[in-house]
């Protein structure tokens, strides 16, 4: 449920806010540490979602007999 709940937030921050224009804005300014990295630091949110469905599926997968 935090998987989905995470990649549905971050979909739409891309989608609807626009963040997907400021992540791929090429001429953009890079100064600050968020602007410098600001493709990593956001995908980071996808990433924890991934992590948060693997974590899941293996507790469901190797849970104990």
């Amino acid at each position: 449920m935090i998987a989905i709940a995470i990649i549905s937030l971050y979909q739409s921050a891309l989608s609807i806010l626009g963040l997907n224009q400021y992540i791929l804005d090429v001429d953009g300014k890079r100064d600050g540490f968020i602007d410098a990295n600001r493709e990593g630091v956001f995908s980071c949110c996808g990433y924890l979602a991934v992590y948060f469905a693997g974590v899941q599926l293996g507790r469901l997968l190797l849970r104990p007999r």
